[in-house]
């Protein structure tokens, strides 16, 4: 890390450093710490002679899809994390919401485009011969998205200070060389896979590995051949099943969702180095990791951590967010004198080590990464159709609607039918995999919410 904590410094430190160095590998193109920060740099030129001051990038994972994230950060301008496979209108939503003025699009090559995907001519090449960049350029803000109680996708604004602090802090717990490498196969458009499976590893001077997508993931780590291998829990546990750890593989670091006590059981025998990332989108995946198999996190910043009267977790410092997207309201409720009300509830043992009690249960924390809005789901479902009651819950891991029809005689079949429809509008992250009737009004608290306990309890009797 430089003094100034920022890409281009980044990138250059390490270009002058290790020039010949492989940074990134995808499949058989391997690219050197050099040509990386060349890259990035001609792209960044190259964004500065376009006005608009946000640019989207949603591809699968890729050297150029590197190049562009880097080089629009860079150039100065905000940058908007948006997942490739998301329903075209779910997608264009989102466009609208962070008010993108360009795209960059896998199909088209990456080619900047309008806010509609369609090709600027004058785009179509990088020509920046006799430019200069501007080291003085302040660096452009990162945009992407999480769930939240109120909404299904919410903008999170992290700056660029917050994911190198975050890559600062691991570094302070997890070992990463330049002799390391890290293979990357999980999604780069969410805080976790972005920043530690490619920003940290990069700041160490490893080699990132890109994955070459889903039907390639058992194999990737026998072509690969990594040392460290970033993981959702489904991921991890998979490869774990089918045989798919390396020889060469020292280190595991599983994030995105909490690790499963039966997971973390499965691993602890053999010679692998286990870790568990505790945090939320909103800090920067930055609050603490579990090594031990207990259950409790070693906190990254001890002061930067404090439990409420009511046992929730609160944050502070240089790992929390600049906030949601235009939205005061929101920030308001969250963010109180620069800390951030997490949600989660949680204490502090006597070692000093943070313990979970509670995720949020406004959201359901998917064991893909995935996060989705309790309320908003709940909502959407009792929307539909002949419903009267619905309620969304991660059963047997299956994503599951308990739903009270209006109609008492209503058949399974008939909701089947509705549900997948509303599973092609919201796509594969939140597809709800089963359903199930309940001709009674769904068991509720004392102060109305619905008893989840009473809600499973009850799918376990009708098995």
């Amino acid at each position: 890390m430089t003094d100034k904590n920022t890409f281009y410094n980044m990138l250059k430190n390490n270009a002058q450093k290790h020039p010949d160095a492989v940074a990134v590998v995808y499949d058989t193109m391997k690219v050197t710490y050099a040509k990386l920060f060349d890259d990035v740099t001609k792209k960044a030129l190259h964004f500065q002679k376009f006005d608009g001051e946000r640019i989207a990038i949603f591809g699968q994972a890729s050297y150029r899809w590197i190049v562009n994230m880097f080089g629009t950060i860079v150039a100065g301008k905000d940058l908007v994390l948006v997942d490739f496979f998301l329903p075209h209108d779910s997608r264009v939503d989102l466009l609208k919401k962070t008010e993108v003025n360009y795209t960059l699009t896998s199909t088209n090559q990456y080619i900047l485009s309008d806010e509609n995907s369609i090709i600027i001519s004058s785009a179509e090449k990088d020509d920046v011969e006799g430019l200069i960049y501007d080291e003085n350029t302040t660096e452009g803000d990162i945009i992407m998205f999480t769930a939240t109680a109120g909404e299904c996708d919410k903008p999170v604004v992290l700056s660029v200070d917050n994911i190198l602090n975050t890559a600062t802090e691991i570094s302070n717990r997890v070992e990463c060389t330049e002799d390391d490498i890290v293979l990357a196969q999980i999604p780069l458009h969410n805080e976790f896979g972005l920043i530690y499976s490619l920003i940290w590893p990069l700041c160490c001077g490893a080699m990132v590995c890109i994955g070459r997508g889903l039907r390639h993931i058992d194999a990737d780590t026998y072509y690969y051949d990594p040392t460290i291998l970033i993981g959702t829990p489904s991921m991890i546990d998979y490869l774990r099943a089918v045989s798919g750890f390396n020889s060469e593989l020292k280190t595991i670091i599983i994030g995105g969702a909490s690790c499963p006590f039966r997971l973390f059981e499965n691993l602890c025998d053999s010679d692998l180095k286990v870790y568990n990332i505790y945090g939320t989108t909103e800090t920067s995946g930055c609050v603490g990791v579990n090594e031990l198999y207990d259950g409790s996190y070693t906190l990254f910043d001890k002061d930067a951590v404090t439990i409420a009267e009511d046992g929730e977790i609160l944050v502070k410092g240089p790992c929390v967010m600049k906030g949601y997207y235009k939205d005061d309201e929101a920030n308001n409720k969250v963010l109180k004198d620069g800390v951030y009300h997490t949600g989660d509830y949680g204490r502090i043992n006597n070692a000093g080590r943070l313990v979970l009690l509670q995720r949020n249960p406004d959201i359901i924390l998917l064991p893909t990464g995935e996060k989705i809005s309790r309320v908003r789901t709940n909502e959407q479902i009792t929307a539909i159709n002949g419903v009267a009651e619905g309620f969304i819950t991660f059963y047997n891991n299956r994503l599951t609607a308990i739903i009270v029809p209006i109609d008492k005689g209503a058949t399974e079949d008939i909701f089947k039918r509705r549900i997948d429809k509303y599973n092609e509008k919201k796509g594969y992250r939140w597809e709800i995999q089963k359903i199930v009737l309940r001709k009674e009004p769904l068991p509720r608290n004392a102060d109305g919410t619905v008893d989840e306990d009473a809600v499973c309890e009850f799918i376990e009797k009708i098995k």
